[in-house]
């Protein structure tokens, strides 16, 4: 009977995740495109490659590209393994998702639990404030688009919350207090090998470890240091075995395929002036560049990120689980379950210590969703601590009452209902998104076929343009993005990767502007055209080999 309510949570997970699912027929994301297209890749046999080319910060300069030179394959594999039983579809991703992504529902009931001891509820109290983390983890709408929109979002969030589900056990916390439990190394190697998939998934993983180096500190900290130092080694050393299991592997590969095993372009996105230099091809992003905005601009742009980072990630789409966690975590700060080194603590740090960094170092990269895809596990956190907020004020409440036990059920039910009702709308909303950008993009394929189409030339296998992940999963072809940068810089890179041709679907940064321009003609073979696809249209350019005017 002890696992009823977990595997229920987990159906009541699944089931909400495949109603969303059959409502978004296309990846409502670029990212998703790309992971789901690479899947389809391996799956096909052509390996772990993409056919949509998005940096070019990472040789090898060719298309199809090997794939994950910055991002990581974690949400690819778990699309591979429904997609080999269910075929290449963008619904068998979703399946995979969805199945992989139900799982946070057990997840935050087992974290919900067992801050709910620390905290020192009685049973009936503890098992509401449980019920409700797990059923807001299931209906919570960023956890389940991120699970029906295969992206690297849910599976960071799974693997990290199973990591500190294991960090209790393994700095050697009992209950969610620090008396000290024998070393486990079971559980150190599972810690490990969760944060190396979790790894797999997004390279925040980091602040987890840095976490798990605070609370074992904390754990020990009334020892000398010698000691404490050879307990922490004794502990920690399975954890660090588990996770180069998983990390070494992953890494050579990135040495044979790249000649690195470290992403080279998260270096430049910290010097990110506009998100538009992601795509840089001739005019990399570096320091001097951004520094050359002013003190002003450097100084306001992690400020401008924090904003973001809380209205738009946290407290908006995860309406009233996000802002309710933040009041919440206020007036809780000195109780016993955020004071403890329990799984929520270790949620929580290394929230924070994900939005410091992300809004720091990546204060413009992070407004265009670098915080987002890794505020998962924050989220699920702040749902708990949502939880146990709505039982103390139940509890004051009933205490004011007069009531002969405290009330378990309003306030779960205000902040289900809420929840799912956002959820309904958000999922509505990017349903309608997604249908109306798959009918574009089929209309844009079926009118590019008979644009380029030329008995004297061969059809183009390679297009530049503003999509290039979601033309290449429209055409079936390959693309490589089009750069904000001077036309002369957009006829090499098209020299590079042996195209000409350049489609521009919306207006983003100087395109298509700088092709329309009347002195922009001799760069240009022919004329520009006009593409109609539905209510709007697309523009498709031939470049010349050179450009006179530049």
């Amino acid at each position: 009977m002890r696992w009823l309510i977990p595997l229920s949570l987990y159906v009541v997970a699944v089931a909400v995740r495949l109603l969303a699912a059959s409502e978004l027929p296309f990846p409502t994301t670029e990212p998703s495109a790309y992971y789901v297209g690479v899947a389809q890749n391996l799956v096909a046999g052509n390996g772990l490659v993409s056919d949509g080319v998005w940096s070019y910060a990472t040789p090898p300069l060719e298309v199809p590209k090997p794939a994950f030179e910055l991002w990581l394959p974690m949400s690819t594999f778990v699309s591979v393994a429904a997609m080999t039983v269910l075929g290449s579809s963008f619904w068998a991703a979703q399946v995979g998702g969805t199945l992989l992504g139900a799982a946070v529902a057990p997840l935050a009931w087992a974290v919900g639990r067992e801050a709910a001891n620390a905290q020192g509820l009685d049973s009936r109290r503890a098992r509401a404030v449980a019920i409700t983390a797990g059923l807001l983890a299931a209906v919570l709408s960023p956890l389940v688009l991120g699970s029906v929109v295969p992206d690297s979002y849910i599976p960071f969030t799974v693997f990290m919350l199973v990591a500190a589900l294991l960090v209790p056990r393994v700095i050697g916390a009992r209950n969610g207090h620090d008396d000290v439990m024998p070393p486990s190394i079971v559980a150190g190697v599972g810690l490990g090998l969760a944060m190396g998939l979790a790894y797999l998934s997004r390279q925040e993983v980091i602040w987890m470890g840095l976490t798990v180096l605070l609370m074992q500190g904390w754990v020990l900290r009334w020892r000398p240091t010698g000691a404490r130092l050879r307990e922490a080694a004794r502990r920690l050393w399975p954890a660090f075995a588990g996770g180069l299991l998983v990390v070494v592997p992953w890494l050579a590969r990135n040495w044979l395929e790249f000649d690195s095993p470290f992403p080279g372009q998260a270096v430049e996105n910290m010097f990110l002036i506009d998100n538009e230099d992601i795509f840089a091809f001739s005019q990399r992003p570096d320091a001097d560049s951004y520094l050359a905005q002013g003190l002003l601009t450097v100084l306001g742009n992690p400020l401008r990120a924090a904003w973001d980072g809380l209205s738009s990630v946290i407290v908006f789409p995860a309406f009233p689980v996000g802002i309710a966690g933040l009041l919440a975590l206020v007036g809780m700060r000195r109780s016993p379950a955020l004071r403890r080194p329990t799984a929520l603590v270790a949620l929580l740090v290394s929230g924070l210590l994900v939005f410091v960094s992300t809004m720091v170092l990546f204060p413009v990269a992070t407004l265009w969703g670098t915080f987002m895809h890794a505020s998962g596990p924050l989220l699920v956190a702040l749902g708990v601590v949502a939880a146990l907020g709505g039982d103390a004020l139940l509890a004051r409440i009933s205490a004011w009452r007069d009531w002969d036990r405290t009330n378990v059920v309003i306030a779960p039910i205000a902040l289900l209902s809420v929840a799912l009702l956002f959820t309904v709308l958000q999922v509505r909303l990017f349903g309608a998104q997604a249908a109306e950008t798959q009918q574009r993009y089929e209309a844009l394929a079926q009118s590019l076929a008979v644009a380029v189409r030329d008995p004297d030339r061969a059809t183009p296998a390679t297009y530049i343009t503003d999509h290039p992940m979601w033309l290449a999963d429209a055409t079936g072809g390959q693309t490589i993005a089009l750069p904000d940068e001077e036309i002369d810089s957009v006829i090499e890179l098209g020299r590079v990767f042996g195209t000409d041709w350049v489609v521009v679907v919306d207006e983003r940064g100087r395109y298509p502007e700088a092709l329309l321009d009347p002195a922009a003609r001799p760069c240009l073979r022919g004329e520009p055209r006009y593409l109609q696809t539905g209510g709007s249209g697309v523009w498709l350019f031939q470049l010349n080999e050179t450009c006179p005017s530049a």
